[in-house]
């Protein structure tokens, strides 16, 4: 047999008491053996501006209409039911209406009968109330509907197990559990407390506070600032002002945020659109997405992945076992993840990226660059700075640094085309290909083959440093450049196409310069060959 949660049981158990309260058609009353009976209340008072309808009611639907003049106008129907017509009609006049009147204005109150003592009685209220358009409502109702239409006033709803609809009103504060909320066009601020409802708000000329659980909110349309914090449900915002969201187990859907957004959502995705200020987000167990931020952009996430684009500001995340991806800021970014990828590209600002267990690529980053992964591979293309990049178990691939480049890592290969500026390397187990280098060079390499090619464009010559061992050397140097060279090797042997003017032959070690000296170019190895060569 299938086990009901605690908030199931509570929505069955009071929708039946409902529909047990509800008048059944005559036939349909003989047809069970009960028999049903009617009365009806009216009564016209007169309500001075800036007095407050109030009524205390349960066990029936309340509906309160705003009209023009200052009359306020009950109807109320009166349903009860028993096994007799005789037992149905006492019961009905039993149910007494209390009106009463004074200075703070006028109170309604549904007076039921104590216990017959037969469980097969039933009974309920249905009221129909006009008021002025400016009256002030205090309604508190149990086990029914609530609608309010045209009431300018202040209102206070205070509900549960029925639906409240509030529409074409002032401010107002509506608290409901076991069912939904709905509020349309309302010219002031309002305040939603609910619980296993949905509540759907659009249209508020004020301000927004909506707390709600087990349940969808959907907001649409509001003027001031929204505050939402919800459990176990979607949470929906579009054109709204500066917005406040809190969710757990639900998703974060935020479009068209005139203002800051601060988002929060635990085992739930958060997805962004349009925010006209910044954005701070924080999630867990789901994917954080943003576009279009005019503002800085703050993420704090763990366990799901974090995309962005088009931020017109600085962007700042923090996540765990999740990847980032980012595409299009217009300021500084700052990534700190691990177990993670991280991808980011055309970015105005200087990047840092940190990762562990997880690749990082870059390209069309405006200003400098740093990026550190552990176990993991490095691509950078297009980077307009200083230029830093280290990893372990993992390859350094670069291309088109227009500042200086420093690779730092350890069993694994590093490339680097286009450099214009100085490039330092280190690595072990891994080879080395430098190509197009304008500024200075070093590398300190163990058990990798180095190429290192000198930059076509550059003028002069530039310092040279090489060290490996176990696999060869090799560097392209420009024809009519001088060096001062210094090139020692072991069980292997040193060739130049160049002319190194030199009072030894080469073998295993060369001193002396390439034409009239000038740079240094100093290669050590052991166990393999050196070779200088003519850049071609």
């Amino acid at each position: 047999m299938r086990k009901l949660s605690l908030s199931a049981v509570s929505k069955i158990g009071a929708s039946l008491l409902v529909c047990g309260l509800c008048a059944a058609s005559p036939a349909a009353a003989r047809a069970g053996g009960q028999d049903t009976a009617s009365r009806d209340f009216q009564k016209t008072l007169t309500l001075t501006s800036g007095q407050t309808l109030s009524l205390e009611h349960k066990l029936g639907d309340v509906r309160i209409r705003g009209e023009s003049g200052r009359e306020v106008k009950i109807g109320a129907m009166i349903h009860a039911q028993a096994h007799s017509q005789e037992d149905a009609k006492r019961l009905a006049d039993a149910i007494q209406i209390e009106v009463s009147q004074d200075g703070q204005g006028i109170k309604v109150r549904t007076a039921y009968p104590g216990s017959w003592g037969d469980k097969m009685k039933s009974y309920s209220v249905t009221y129909e109330i006009s008021v002025p358009s400016d009256a002030k409502l205090w309604v508190k109702n149990d086990f029914g509907n609530v609608a309010i239409t045209g009431v300018r006033g202040w209102a206070d709803v205070d509900n549960s197990h029925g639906e409240i609809d509030l529409r074409d009103s002032g401010a107002a504060k509506l608290t409901n559990s076991f069912g939904g909320v709905q509020a349309e066009s309302v010219a002031g601020n309002l305040d939603i407390t609910n619980s296993n409802g949905n509540v759907a708000v659009s249209d508020v000329r004020g301000t927004l506070d909506v707390k709600d659980r087990f349940a969808t909110i959907t907001i649409t349309n509001v003027q001031g600032a929204v505050t939402v914090s919800g459990a176990n449900g979607t949470v929906v915002l579009t054109d709204v002002g500066a917005s406040n969201i809190n969710e757990s187990f639900g998703t974060i859907s935020a479009r068209n945020i005139r203002g800051n957004l601060v988002a929060a959502s635990n085992n739930g995705t958060i997805e962004v659109n349009t925010v006209s200020g910044s954005a701070q987000l924080n999630g867990s167990f789901g994917q954080i997405a943003f576009e279009n931020v005019s503002g800085a952009v703050k993420v704090m996430s763990t366990n799901g992945r974090v995309s962005g684009r088009q931020i017109g500001g600085a962007v700042d995340v923090h996540t765990t076992f999740g990847e980032v991806a980012l595409d299009g800021v217009d300021g500084p970014i700052n990534v700190e993840d691990s177990n993670g990828g991280v991808a980011v590209r055309n970015v105005k600002g200087k990047a840092t990226l940190t990762t562990s267990f997880g690749t990082i690529g870059a390209a069309s980053i405006h200003g400098s660059m740093r990026a550190t992964t552990g176990n993991g591979s490095i691509h950078l293309v297009d980077i307009g700075g200083e230029t830093f990049a280290k990893t372990r178990f993992g390859s350094v691939s670069v291309q088109d640094i227009s500042g200086s480049l420093t690779v730092e890592n350890a069993n694994g290969t590093v490339n680097a085309n286009s450099v214009r500026g100085d490039t330092s390397v280190r690595t072990s187990f891994g080879a080395v290909t430098l190509t197009d280098i304008t500024g200075t060079v070093s590398v300190d390499n163990q058990n990798g083959a180095v190429l290192i090619s000198a930059g076509r464009s550059s003028t002069g010559c530039h310092n040279i440093s090489a060290k490996t061992s176990f696999s060869p050397i090799r560097v392209e140097l420009p024809e009519g450049v001088g060096y001062n060279v210094n090139a020692r090797t072991s069980s292997a042997r040193i060739t130049s196409e160049l002319q190194v003017s030199t009072s030894g032959t080469a073998g295993d070690a060369l001193e002396g310069k390439i034409g009239n000296g000038g740079c240094q170019l100093s290669l050590t190895n052991s166990n393999s060959n050196i070779e200088i060569a003519k850049l071609k």
